[in-house]
Parts: structure tokens; sequence; C-alpha cells
């Protein structure tokens, strides 16, 4: 039993939690909101924001949305980078026969990037088929946490 004396005489300490244990948020969440269009079907950017970890073993907690009028392309797609590399991607199709469609993808992220350097997150998107005229329109936001590792 680990009763409040206990407690106050140091009995149980942070040096005797199993290791892993973590989960304690280290910064209140810093959001951001982006809008915009495109027609590539190479991935651009909507926004990017940088990170500056305290810890190596700190992780980065990413929550947001983004919601899109599509024209008459056949796919869209959402990804996260960190600095140059492709951590997260979702897509979705188009689903009816119409020349208009609007669609909701999600980004739920939990990413180990294992520095104390400063580092760039870019929220990017591409439309799917082949290059046109056609394309679409994107709004969106997210939220970020440092969570201890």
């Amino acid at each position: 039993i680990v009763d409040a004396d206990t407690l106050a005489a140091n009995a149980v300490t942070a040096t005797k939690m199993a290791s892993g244990v973590g989960g304690k948020i280290l910064t209140s969440g810093v959001t951001g909101s982006f809008s915009g269009s495109t027609g590539s079907t190479s991935f651009v950017n909507a926004t990017t924001f940088n990170v500056t970890p305290s810890s190596t073993s700190s992780k980065i907690l990413i929550f947001g949305g983004i919601q899109h009028v599509q024209d008459s392309t056949t796919s869209w797609h959402l990804a996260v980078y960190r600095d140059s590399t492709e951590v997260f991607e979702r897509s979705q199709w188009k689903f009816s026969s119409t020349n208009r469609n609007f669609g909701i993808l999600d980004i739920n992220l939990l990413d180990s990037p294992n520095t104390t350097s400063q580092i760039t997150y870019a929220i990017k998107v591409k439309k799917g088929g082949t290059s046109g005229a056609d394309g679409f329109n994107y709004g969106g936001h997210y939220l970020w946490f440092e969570v201890a590792g």
C-alpha cells in the first residue's frame, strides 16, 4: 500500500517508475489553419510549422482535418512531412459521377522524431489522376503537442 506518508518520504520516485512511462503533455496545444486550391499532381505545401523537441524521447502528437471541394478529379491526397520525410498519408477517391464532390480527411499522428533540433512539419495536398485544369479547393486546421516519451 502506498499512502501519503510513503509518498511524502519520497519512496516512490520517477527513477523507480518503469522505463517508457510517459505521456505527459510538455507543451500547450499549438494551433493553426490554412486554405488554398491546387490542380497539382505533385504534393504542394498547404501549411508548415516548426517544432523543437525538448528531448530525443519526445513524441509529437498532431491532430488535424482538411475539408475539400473537388471538381472532376479522381482522387485527392493529404500527407504530413517531417522535414523531407513523409510520415503520414491518406487518400480519398471520387465517390459519385457528379463533377462536384465534398470530403473530409483527418490527421491523427504520433511521430517520434528522435531529435532536439528544430524540425519542420508540412501538411501537403495533391490531386490524383492526370494534370489539367480541374483541381480542388481546401481548408483545414491542425493542433500539435509535444508529449513526453
